[in-house]
């Protein structure tokens, strides 16, 4: 394999972004660290990319499939896509970006479009949520033999190669959001947690930092889990009857969708003074902050998911940087009532923290 950027970076002790200056011949680092590099490149085989040049050149088309802003997407996506929106809009950059939002029902119609943009459409990178399958297996093998780039924004997805992944470290909220319900109850209180697909990356990994947390300090609340993941009766109905155990002292969400479910059915139930924890700030979950309903939210910052995303991708292929990292963590952040106006609709582009 041949080696990259990140390969040089790493054996010289450096950034990739002094590597790329460095042998790009561009001031910003000294003549010592230049000679460092380019004699570390020069042992590793490294060839800068042959790309770089043409690609400055030629108008880079970027594909951006993700969930669209309507119906049960809304709890979570609206601000990704703003965030992927105002990085396109405050750059110029030599780049089309193809969007195409979806809904889960569409999921057919989206593959058969996607497989013909792709095959069609002379793609030149692609910009995706990692643990939504709406493109073919066959799809991801043209994708890479072509060695199209690809930014993942929340997750990755398995076995599947990948310039960059740009998300939040799900086991620290996991961890996060344990402590939390734990440092508010009796020792004899039983905790409730939504805790999603066990499928989906963020998901399983924010309850395995939930777990990992109890076990580590020795923490013996009962914990009644429940799998659901979508915006379903059935699914309600059942989470309704789990809040109205007797012995719940504390209930969680580890997802947007869960949290709305889990705010409906604190209200009907009228247990809204248990202490309880949600994900992502929707509208009509923030109104159940002000009102008391959740006493914290973890914010996943999807805003800055996609700004910082799209920023990578049009950066590699308009530019030939490389990202300094495979993985990319934004920040996440535990919002109360009292901090809840830093994060309304009008402040969101405030929030890119990584």
């Amino acid at each position: 394999m041949n080696a990259t950027i990140r390969d040089v970076a790493e054996a010289a002790g450096v950034s990739i972004s002094s590597v790329h200056i460095a042998l790009s011949g561009k001031k910003g680092v000294s003549e010592s660290t230049r000679a460092l590099i380019k004699e570390v490149a020069e042992r590793l085989g490294y060839q800068p990319n042959e790309n770089a040049a043409s690609l400055k050149r030629k108008r880079q088309k970027i594909l951006i499939v993700l969930p669209g802003v309507q119906g049960d997407n809304s709890f979570f996506y609206p601000p990704m896509w703003q965030g992927i929106h105002d990085y396109v809009s405050a750059h110029i950059a030599n780049a089309e970006f193809i969007e195409i939002p979806y809904h889960s029902h569409q999921h057919d119609e989206i593959a058969q479009k996607v497989h013909e943009i792709l095959h069609t459409g002379e793609i030149d990178g692609y910009l995706s949520a990692g643990h939504l399958e709406v493109v073919s297996e066959s799809d991801w093998e043209f994708i890479d033999s072509r060695r199209i780039p690809v930014v993942f924004l929340n997750s990755y997805r398995e076995n599947t190669d990948y310039l960059c992944c740009v998300e939040c470290n799900y086991e620290v909220i996991g961890r996060t959001m344990a402590e939390l319900i734990t440092s508010r109850i009796m020792s004899y209180g039983s905790i409730f947690l939504l805790a999603g697909n066990p499928k989906f990356h963020s998901h399983s990994q924010i309850v395995r930092g939930f777990d990992a947390y109890l076990n580590e300090n020795n923490i013996k609340n009962l914990v009644y889990k429940d799998f659901s993941w979508s915006i379903e009766n059935a699914n309600y109905l059942h989470i309704l009857r789990e809040v109205m155990r007797p012995d719940i002292a504390a209930c969680a969400s580890v997802f947007s969708q869960g949290t709305y479910l889990l705010g409906q059915a604190l209200e009907e139930s009228g247990k809204v003074d248990i202490f309880s924890v949600g994900s992502d700030l929707s509208e009509d979950t923030q109104e159940r902050v002000r009102k008391g309903v959740f006493n914290n939210v973890i914010q996943k910052n999807p805003y800055a998911q996609g700004y910082y995303g799209i920023r990578v991708l049009t950066d590699y292929l308009v530019n030939g940087k490389e990202p300094e990292s495979k993985i990319v963590y934004v920040g996440a952040d535990v919002v109360f009532k009292s901090n809840l106006p830093m994060y309304e609709k009008s402040n969101v582009g405030a929030m890119i923290f990584y």
